[in-house]
C-alpha cells in the first residue's frame, strides 16, 4: 500500500509509525488489560497486556509507562497535556504487569494524556529524534527512514493483535506541494493522501474509483485569531466587529467544499461543552459590525492579516475575510508568510494583528482545549488575552463535577463569545482520500490513521 504525506506531516508519521498508545478506561483498546481508579480518582491502577514486544523483541512492561511518565514531566519535554503531567505525583512498579500513577489531584482530562501519550523505546529513546531508530510497539516497523522523503514500512510480525495487520508492507510517500499529493492519488500510484485541503478532498468525493472519507471526530476548527495587545484589536467591540462582518458560510463554501459547518464556538457536537445556539451566535451582520467599529472610534481603522502561505485553505478563507472587513470600512493588509516564519511568529505570541489558523482539541475533554491548546491556553496563549476570571473557569472545568461543571461550561461560553479573542468560523474535521479498493480504513479521535484492518481489495 502507497500513502502519501504533505511535507508538514513528517513528524506526525516517524512517531506514529513506531509507537502506540496506552489508552482506555475500559482496557478494550491500547495496551492495558484493565483499570481501577482509587482515592477520589487521584490514583489509577493499571493491569497491563502481557503478550505486547517492542519492535527490538523487548517485552513491554510497567517499566516502559513509568519512563515515559517521568518523560513527560520533565520541563525540556513539550505537550499540550504538560498541565496534566505536572500532575503526576508518582508513578511506579507495583507488579509484573501492573502500574500505579499518583496525581496531586482529581483532574478531568486524565485520559486526553494517556491517550496521547506515545509509548516510546527507552532504550532507544536517544535515536528517536534524529530518526536513526524508530522502535514502538506498533502494527508496523519502519525498513527505512528518508528524512523529508519516504517510509518504509513492513508488517510487525509479533504485532499483539493476532492476525493483523492485513498488509504487508506501506510506502509512504512526502510530497512538498499539494498538487504532487492530488496527482500521485488520481494516477493510481497512491492508495491514500493525507492532509489535502478540504477543497481538493472534496474534489475526489465524486470521481469514480475514488472515495472521500470524513472523520467523526470533527477535530479541526478554523478561525480567526486576535491579538489583544495590538491596536484596535485591543478592543473587544473591534473583535466582536470582525466576528459579525465574516460571511461564514462563503468561507464554508468556496474555501472548505462544503465540508463542515459554521460555529462560533471551538467545541465539536458531542462534547459536554458542546451548545447549538451559542454556536449560532454570530452570523453575517455587516451593519452590527460598522455599528461597533464606530462606537469603538475603529471606523476607518486599518488591520493587518497573518497566514502561511504553505496553507492553501488558509490563504483562501485569509481572502475572503480581507473582503468582508473592506465591506464594513476596515482596511485589511494581507501579509502571507513562510510557514517557518509564520509558526514562529504564532508560538511566541508575537503575530501583530490578526491571523488566520486552524485548532484542534474541540473533541477532547473540554479542560484539555484551555489548558493545552496554543489559542486558548488560560495561563498564555497565540493572542496574548489574560484575564482572571478566564483562568479561574478553566480551573473550575478541570476538577469541577456535577452542576458547577455544568455552569462553568456555560460561563467559559459566553466569556468566548463576548471575548473574541479567538474567533472560531467552520468546525470541520480531517478528510481520507483514498482509492475505492482500499478497505478497512479506521482513525483515532486524536487525528491518527488506524491501519489495524486495512485492505487493498
Amino acid at each position: 500500500m502507497r500513502v502519501v504525506y504533505l511535507r508538514r506531516a513528517l513528524a506526525f508519521q516517524a512517531a506514529g509509525a513506531g509507537g502506540d498508545v496506552l489508552r482506555g478506561p475500559d482496557g478494550r483498546h491500547g495496551h492495558v488489560a484493565a483499570h481501577r481508579a482509587r482515592r477520589g480518582a487521584r490514583t489509577h491502577v493499571f493491569q497491563l497486556r502481557d503478550d505486547v514486544t517492542f519492535h527490538s523483541g523487548r517485552p513491554f512492561g510497567p517499566d516502559d509507562v513509568v519512563f515515559v511518565l517521568d518523560h513527560l514531566t520533565k520541563d525540556t519535554t513539550s505537550t499540550q497535556v504538560k498541565s496534566v503531567a505536572q500532575q503526576v505525583t508518582s508513578a511506579e512498579r507495583t507488579g509484573d504487569h501492573e502500574v500505579t500513577v499518583g496525581f496531586g489531584k482529581a483532574v478531568g482530562n486524565v485520559w486526553d494524556m494517556f491517550g496521547m501519550m506515545v509509548l516510546i523505546d527507552r532504550e532507544s529513546v536517544a535515536e528517536l529524534a534524529s530518526g536513526r531508530e524508530i522502535i514502538g510497539t506498533g502494527p508496523f516497523t519502519v525498513n527505512s527512514y528518508k528524512p523529508g522523503s519516504s517510509i518504509s514500512l513492513k508488517r510487525n510480525r509479533h504485532y499483539w493483535k493476532p492476525g493483523r495487520p492485513y498488509l504487508d508492507g506501506i510506502e509512504i510517500a512526502i510530497a512538498a506541494q499539494l498538487s504532487s499529493a492530488v496527482a500521485s492519488l488520481r494516477s493510481g500510484q497512491t492508495h491514500l493522501a493525507l492532509d489535502l485541503s478540504p477543497l481538493d478532498a472534496a474534489g475526489i468525493r465524486d470521481r469514480p474509483g475514488f472515495r472521500l472519507v470524513q472523520s467523526d471526530a470533527h477535530d479541526l476548527t478554523y478561525y480567526i485569531g486576535a491579538n489583544v495587545e495590538v491596536p484596535p484589536l485591543d478592543k473587544v467591540g473591534v473583535r466582536q466587529a470582525v466576528a459579525w462582518a465574516i460571511d461564514r458560510e462563503r468561507i464554508l463554501a468556496q474555501a472548505l467544499g462544503g465540508i463542515g459547518r459554521p460555529s462560533s464556538l471551538p467545541w465539536s457536537p458531542g462534547t459536554a461543552a458542546w451548545d447549538p445556539d451559542r454556536a449560532a451566535a454570530y452570523t453575517l451582520n455587516p451593519e452590527k459590525a460598522k455599528r461597533l467599529l464606530r462606537q469603538s472610534g475603529a471606523a476607518d481603522a486599518t488591520v493587518d492579516l497573518y497566514y502561511s502561505n504553505t496553507l492553501a485553505t488558509n490563504a483562501a478563507i485569509a481572502q475572503i475575510v480581507q473582503a468582508n472587513l473592506e465591506d464594513v470600512g476596515l482596511t485589511c493588509r494581507l501579509q502571507p508568510k513562510q510557514d517557518a516564519e509564520y509558526q514562529k511568529m504564532f508560538v511566541s505570541g508575537k503575530i501583530p494583528g490578526l491571523f488566520v489558523n486552524g485548532h484542534g482539541f474541540g473533541q477532547l475533554t473540554p479542560s484539555t482545549l484551555v489548558k493545552g491548546a496554543w489559542p486558548f491556553n488560560a495561563r498564555q496563549n497565540a493572542s496574548n488575552f489574560r484575564d482572571p476570571e478566564y483562568g479561574r473557569l478553566a480551573d473550575e472545568i478541570w476538577t469541577g463535577k456535577g452542576d458547577a461543571l455544568t455552569t462553568a461550561y456555560r460561563d467559559l461560553n459566553q466569556l468566548f463569545l463576548e471575548q473574541q479573542f479567538v474567533i472560531d468560523l467552520i468546525n470541520s474535521t480531517h478528510t481520507y482520500a483514498i482509492q475505492a479498493s482500499l478497505k478497512g480504513l479506521a482513525w483515532t479521535m486524536y487525528d491518527g490513521i488506524d491501519l489495524d484492518h486495512a485492505y487493498l481489495a
